[in-house]
């Protein structure tokens, strides 16, 4: 059950609106490694039992409750039902009759990640691990819990543990490999990728995470070659992971300065799998860097088509309607975002943008921008201007900041 999911960014930059005076134009070139969770119902019966032992340290518990053991079960129905508010409610029945089924605390953590709610995940991810400490699914599935809250050496130390105990987990590997990257611990990100490599050389996912590092590093040619043996290793016929290592070319392409170029990489990726979202994503963001929103919009659409529930892209789509002066059109799709998460920090940014700027709604404008900045990770680019916004908007009672 692997929870990490390595892709590449869907290169617009959140908080970079593309139309001046407002602000920079989009980059394409910037990435945002995504660790998204892949699964939430366990793939084995109940560890309480000792019977599902996943290698080595796992902890022997007593015998699971049977009533306990019920509850998990229909919370597992319940969730292949889509009832996730059912589900939750079994786990947590099952959990109040015997506090060691650990499974349930990790269904719960793992349901909490992809409701956005991130404390929460990360409170029922720790009570998994403080029965069950060295439990693979839960160790990947914390650490990406961590990277998601900026907690990088948190989430590298729950890899670091998981591989004492499973040290041939390549996917774990490669994922820790990309979380030293984001930390800039190119040499450290290096080992874990070429280890992942000595035991298999054809392990794609590594080698363009060893790509991405020298990226990274600005060493362009030395990334390219990379790629092009990645490319070299895979068949015509996988469509997917072809059109992964061509964006990245595409990316690289961007990091020289090469739009065309990039342009290009982008068109192939989109031909091997028209369903490859980044690349579309990143082509619709070379448009709109352009200035070509019509260009974007169809991207944008055409991934949505796909994918409804989509939320980088309704965002980007959001932005690529503001800027063609479909401002009404653009609040919906940011409107959208929000509610399937309330807390979206591109969706509150761009929202707060449009109105003060598009809108001429600045005292709302200021509420959205307070929002963002109270749910916003450390990181996020618009930050500083969001704080820019609030000290130009007065407060409510100070007097001026535009009309409703």
């Amino acid at each position: 059950m692997n929870v990490f999911a390595i892709t590449v960014g869907h290169g617009v930059g959140a908080g970079e609106p593309p139309t001046p005076p407002i602000g920079r134009p989009g980059r394409p070139s910037r990435v945002s490694v995504g660790l998204a969770i892949a699964a939430v119902v366990l793939a084995f019966a109940f560890g309480c039992g000792g019977s599902t032992a996943e290698g080595g340290g796992r902890v022997e518990l007593p015998p699971a409750n049977p009533e306990a053991v019920r509850h998990y079960t229909s919370g597992n129905r319940a969730l292949s039902r889509g009832n996730l508010q059912r589900a939750r409610n079994q786990y947590r029945q099952a959990l109040a009759i015997d506090e060691n089924l650990w499974e349930a605390h990790y269904n719960l953590g793992v349901l909490e990640r992809r409701a956005g709610n991130l404390e929460e995940a990360k409170a029922q991810l720790d009570a998994a691990l403080a029965i069950q400490p060295t439990a693979r699914e839960t160790l990947l599935a914390a650490a990406e819990v961590e990277y998601a809250l900026e907690n990088g050496g948190t989430a590298i130390d729950r890899l670091r543990t998981l591989l004492e105990h499973h040290p041939h987990d390549a996917s774990a590997r490669v994922s820790l490999a990309v979380i030293l990257r984001e930390e800039e611990r190119w040499s450290d990100a290096l080992e874990q990728a070429r280890e992942v490599l000595i035991r298999d050389p054809s392990q794609i996912r590594a080698l363009l995470e060893v790509g991405r590092v020298y990226r990274a590093q600005e060493q362009w040619d030395v990334s390219s070659l990379v790629l092009e043996k990645a490319l070299a290793l895979t068949e015509e016929s996988d469509a997917s992971i072809r059109a992964e290592i061509l964006t990245e070319r595409g990316l690289l392409e961007l990091s020289r300065g090469d739009t065309q170029a990039a342009f290009d990489a982008f068109e192939s990726a989109i031909a091997s799998d028209a369903d490859f979202h980044p690349a579309r994503m990143n082509m619709g963001s070379v448009l709109l860097h352009a200035g070509d929103y019509a260009g974007a919009r169809a991207q944008y659409e055409a991934v949505l088509e796909r994918d409804g529930d989509d939320l980088a892209a309704r965002v980007a789509l959001g932005v690529t309607l503001r800027g063609l002066g479909e401002h009404r059109q653009a609040k919906r799709q940011f409107d959208q975002v929000l509610r399937a998460n309330p807390q979206h920090p591109d969706a509150l940014f761009d929202l707060g943008v449009l109105q003060a700027e598009f809108l001429n709604q600045r005292p709302r404008a200021r509420q959205t921008f307070e929002r963002y900045l109270s749910s916003a990770p450390r990181r996020h680019p618009g930050r500083e201007r969001a704080e820019q916004y609030l000290i130009e908007i007065p407060a409510p009672g100070a007097g001026g900041g535009g009309g409703e």
